[in-house]
């Protein structure tokens, strides 16, 4: 203890810890409930709110109802339009087909033949000419590096693969 400031910081930092110390052992002592203070019991306050004018102005027609009522109901006392209702005509929806399922993978040509088509169709190769079929699908013609193939009356050109 050589220096003059060493006493001081010693007496700091007995005083910091004391104080420390007595704020933890204080708070395991005695657990009494307190009463309730005066304060606790008054009343909340009311506000008064302004009355700001804005309302919500719902007296628009709805624009999606318009599509879904058609034809309008007679106020006159007619029960309506007479006859049958008009049913449209049900539309033939195609089938979802997966192409990803069929891949062109490249041609073979021999001389004085047509040209072949290599085609793998949910994984397995077939070798096809066109106007040939296989698993539903018809190879209907050949150009260059893609092929034209129709499946369930669908049509689809697919490119070959790596291009």
């Amino acid at each position: 203890m050589k220096k003059k400031l060493t006493y001081p910081l010693l007496a700091l930092v007995v005083l910091l810890w004391g104080a420390i110390f007595y704020r933890i052992f204080a708070g395991l002592g005695d657990n009494k409930p307190t009463p309730p203070s005066a304060s606790a019991e008054r009343k909340p306050k009311t506000v008064a709110h302004r009355h700001t004018g804005d309302s919500l102005l719902l007296d628009y027609p709805d624009p999606f109802l318009e599509r879904a009522r058609g034809a309008p109901i007679s106020v006159d006392g007619g029960a309506g339009p007479t006859g049958a209702p008009e049913q449209p005509e049900p539309v033939m929806e195609l089938p979802y087909i997966d192409w990803s399922q069929v891949q062109y993978l490249g041609s073979v040509n021999s001389e004085g033949k047509k040209a072949i088509a290599l085609v793998a169709v949910n994984g397995r190769e077939y070798m096809l000419r066109p106007g040939e079929t296989i698993d539903g699908y018809t190879l209907l013609s050949m150009q260059g590096s893609s092929i034209t193939i129709s499946h369930q009356g669908q049509v689809a050109t697919l490119t070959m693969q790596g291009q």
